[in-house]
């Protein structure tokens, strides 16, 4: 079951105590990194915690733009900056990239995060190679999108500029003290941890059915592995209900989802899947076994989202699935 509503305290959803919780440890883990920093295989076991963690607050990150954490809209713009911190970039990124690109269009030539760019024979270069296309779409994007709204959605666009502020106060400041250890502790976790997220997308999505009203995503679920990441690896009723709480999504998917998605999109185990796929046997197939046919390849640039898209809709999951 989902946790109550607690709207008339500081959290809207009780289940919000872990997103907090996890953001107080991954600052932890930062701490804890830059008071030892380890060397040898020790820093590179650091590395991969904080990048996990990183990974970690970036669905967060993600979570807070469909469904905000707190009662009180000052909190939640906090909660945003703060957030921004743990992974080195603006939160308020989510809304073009995510919620207006992905959301609306997905897997069409208007989701710059669509998995059909990609056209290799090696399906494990095709996941290498979206995760860094995916990377250089959304800096642009984001670059883009900024310039369009700033006059037009004067909240968004002053959020997104203390976001970016914060990040860049907190790095100064972190380098300033440290050196080279922010790049080490921060950074380079950061930057792996986005990576990894846009590799999630294209395990969830590649080889589905964008057409169709249930078989558009790959879920995962495995206990540990959504309760790590606040259940989002329930992702085809995220897509169908975007402001839907993720502490709800199991006990949703289970009702509404589970009695009509095709069986082969309901995963138990992410990593077991992803090796069958990029690994052993490695082939690029769709979820009921064929071989993915990809459409024509077309240019991305005309896509940029309209400047008049919804910035409350948005944020608050009142978005196409």
């Amino acid at each position: 079951m989902g946790a109550p509503d607690t709207r008339e305290g500081l959290l809207r959803n009780a289940a919000d105590v872990r997103s907090i919780a996890f953001a107080a440890v991954h600052f932890t883990l930062v701490g804890t990194a830059f008071w030892f920093n380890p060397s040898g295989w020790s820093a590179a076991l650091a590395v991969f915690i904080l990048a996990y963690s990183a990974f970690i607050q970036l669905i967060s990150g993600h979570n807070a733009m469909h469904a905000p954490v707190f009662t009180s809209k000052g909190l939640n713009r906090l909660w945003q900056v703060v957030l921004s911190l743990t992974f080195c970039y603006p939160v308020s990124a989510f809304v073009p990239v995510h919620n207006l690109s992905h959301h609306m269009h997905l897997q069409t030539p208007r989701d710059v995060l669509r998995t059909t760019e990609v056209r290799h024979r090696n399906n494990l270069l095709n996941l290498l190679h979206h995760v860094l296309m995916a990377g250089a779409h959304i800096h642009a994007l984001n670059a883009v999108y900024l310039w369009r709204i700033h006059q037009k959605k004067r909240a968004w666009f002053l959020q997104a500029r203390l976001e970016i502020i914060a990040v860049l106060l907190y790095g100064s400041t972190l380098i300033t003290l440290s050196g080279a250890r922010f790049f080490e502790w921060v950074f380079l976790p950061a930057l792996i941890g986005q990576l990894m997220i846009f590799g999630f997308g294209h395990v969830q999505h590649d080889g589905t059915d964008e057409q169709s009203e249930f078989n558009h995503s790959r879920n995962f679920k495995g206990r540990l592995f959504n309760w790590l990441i606040f259940e989002n690896a329930y992702h085809t009723i995220h897509h169908n209900q975007p402001g839907l709480h993720w502490s709800k999504s199991p006990e949703v998917h289970a009702k509404l989802i589970a009695p009509h998605i095709h069986p082969a999109l309901d995963q138990q185990s992410v990593l077991a899947y992803m090796w069958r796929t990029y690994v052993w046997p490695g082939k690029r197939l769709r979820f009921d076994g064929e071989p993915v046919v990809l459409p024509p390849e077309r240019a991305s640039w005309d896509l940029l989202i309209p400047a008049g898209a919804s910035e409350a809709g948005a944020a608050t999951g009142a978005v196409a699935g």
